[in-house]
């Protein structure tokens, strides 16, 4: 088995903030939102994109880490 890195570092996609948080990815859902800690607001996956983790990060998604595609692999959402 893969050796997945699990945490991550979120950039927030608001052109004002941009802070940076680390986060750890969860393994058994897909993350489709995050609040980013600084500026407050929610921001959701980008079009197309699996998860916020692969939007936003500066790592893939544990699943695609993995080699699976993330929307089929994960079956559950939060």
């Amino acid at each position: 088995m893969k050796n997945l890195a699990l945490l991550a570092t979120l950039t927030c996609p608001n052109p004002i903030c941009q802070s940076q948080q680390q986060v750890m990815m969860p393994t058994t859902y897909c993350q489709l939102t995050y609040t980013c800690e600084a500026c407050g607001l929610t921001h959701k996956r980008k079009p197309g994109g699996c998860c916020v983790f692969c939007s936003y990060a500066d790592r893939p998604c544990p699943s695609k880490q993995g080699g699976e595609m993330c929307n089929h692999a994960c079956g559950n959402h939060q």
